[in-house]
């Protein structure tokens, strides 16, 4: 693409709560620009939340909306488009029915993302606003991503991931909780606090501990509302503590109606206002944070930085690849996973990931992937010492690590579960084995978890891959390890693996 060509994207949210279009002009040269925004309230989680389905007369008016929003598209003559369905379709027992529909009646694809990938798409957007996110990251920063069916809290710290939580905590799920109450503001208020507060203080028992948040990055329509009341741009905003109490005041005891006069906006929206502020209102009270930063961004701007970034037409700044792998290490950590081990392990995967790439057939995501499964590799140890390789898988299969598929987590839980050769080989899935075969031959060459390889080379030979290591000692049991798995190797690569000590005087 040239510097100074423009290309139309366009970008889709389903959500619990609404359908949003985003029209984008993205270039090399001015980067990404939103240059209209269309919206309509479904509560499709209202269907999904109470009947775990979605009704039929909700699917007639997606279909009526999304037609709507294809005659949009075509009006701009997009180049491209992505549409993706979050928690409310997820959870729908109908989902893939629903899907159908869609297609057929409005000709509109749509992938539906888990909530790992749906919050590292919202972080990329935030991303795309600057450096504020670079500046903020650095020292204990929370963001805290509040939407309509779930809340992820994700903690920051130089620069890292540290830690990352999906919580029920979404304002919609909320004030589906306490709408049976009677109209008694303050009970609801109390109701909706201790349900609040019970999953904040897990989280900050087990994942805050003695880390200080400074800053909180608040995503989440709903918040932005609440900011218009100020008179300020509501598209990127730092509110300090005092000025959030005095506002959170003015509307806590007030009714549906006067928050609808209050903040311009329609019944549905107002009835989430109160929720949302008290998610962030207690935020900001237990971890004691000083100022939160609304950057204004939508689901729908991460979807459109994550089409540039792919389509090599804008970088971001953030290395969000980072996070992942610092996601992963948060993980290994909470589960005492042998440090030393897993990084002769990551570092043995990578060299021959790398070393027969040119004859793998795999790609820079499968390299990820498996320096991932070589981090957690051995987690499951500290559950179950006899049966660890299936305690591995549970933890990982039952974990978030964001930036990673549902699909892409499970092959890593597949991958890592490394100890059971006989499962390896009723794998059906080429992908899989061949990330497997790299994990297992990774794993031998410190099978004593004493670090003995350090001085070596590695080289590719025709189809001969030649590890050479210069080691005085006793190398039999990494050597036993790797005999046992060398068949397998060359049975999925076609490559026999060989590996030569030799001794030096």
């Amino acid at each position: 693409m040239e510097k100074g060509d423009i290309r139309y994207f366009a970008a889709i949210d389903v959500g619990s709560f609404e359908l949003e279009l985003g029209i984008y002009e993205i270039s090399a040269k001015t980067g990404i620009k939103r240059v209209d925004y269309i919206k309509h309230t479904i509560a499709l989680g209202s269907d999904t939340y109470k009947y775990g389905k979605i009704s039929y007369e909700m699917i007639d008016e997606l279909c009526d909306v999304l037609s709507d929003f294809k005659k949009i598209m075509k009006s701009y003559r997009v180049d491209d488009y992505k549409a993706y369905a979050t928690s409310a379709m997820r959870e729908a027992s109908n989902n893939m029915q629903v899907l159908d529909q869609i297609k057929v009646r409005a000709g509109i694809d749509i992938s539906i993302i888990s909530n790992s990938e749906q919050r590292f798409i919202n972080y990329m957007s935030i991303d795309a606003k600057g450096e504020l996110f670079e500046k903020y990251i650095r020292s204990g920063t929370a963001v805290a991503d509040v939407g309509f069916g779930s809340m992820q809290l994700t903690l920051y710290d130089n620069g890292a991931i540290q830690s990352t939580q999906n919580l029920s905590l979404g304002v919609l799920r909320l004030r589906e909780m306490v709408e049976e109450i009677d109209n008694i503001t303050e009970k609801k208020h109390n109701v909706l606090t201790e349900l609040i507060d019970n999953d904040l203080n897990t989280f900050k028992k087990i994942y805050l501990k003695d880390k200080k948040v400074k800053t909180i990055i608040g995503v989440g329509e709903p918040l932005m509302y609440m900011f218009k009341y100020m008179n300020r741009d509501a598209d990127d905003m730092i509110v300090n503590y005092e000025e959030f109490i005095a506002l959170f005041d003015k509307i806590r005891d007030k009714s549906v109606e006067e928050i609808e006069n209050i903040l311009r906006v329609g019944k549905n929206y107002a009835k989430m206002i109160i929720p949302s502020v008290l998610i962030f209102q207690r935020i900001f009270d237990l971890f004691n944070a000083k100022e939160i930063w609304l950057p204004g961004t939508l689901l729908i701007d991460g979807i459109a930085a994550e089409y540039a970034k792919k389509s090599n037409i804008v970088n971001t700044g953030h290395d969000f690849r980072a996070d992942i792998i610092a996601s992963s290490k948060s993980l290994a950590k909470r589960y005492r996973g042998n440090s030393k081990h897993t990084t002769v392990v990551e570092k043995n995967a990578l060299m021959i990931f790398d070393a027969i790439k040119s004859l793998s057939g795999l790609s820079e995501r499968d390299r990820l992937l498996v320096q991932i499964a070589a981090i957690l590799h051995n987690i499951g140890k500290f559950i179950n010492m006899k049966n660890s390789d299936v305690a591995t898988y549970n933890i990982i299969s039952s974990s978030e690590i964001i930036g990673i598929s549902h699909d892409e987590r499970m092959l890593v839980a597949e991958m890592s579960n490394i100890d059971t050769e006989e499962s390896i080989y009723n794998k059906r899935d080429i992908r899989l084995a061949k990330l497997s075969a790299i994990l297992q031959m990774a794993n031998a060459l410190d099978r004593s978890h004493k670090q003995k390889i350090k001085d070596y080379s590695l080289k590719l030979d025709d189809n001969k891959l030649i590890l050479e290591i210069r080691y005085m000692g006793d190398l039999s049991l990494e050597m036993l390890s790797f005999n046992s798995h060398r068949d397998f190797f060359r049975e999925i690569f076609g490559i026999e693996f060989v590996l030569k000590q030799i001794r030096t005087f």
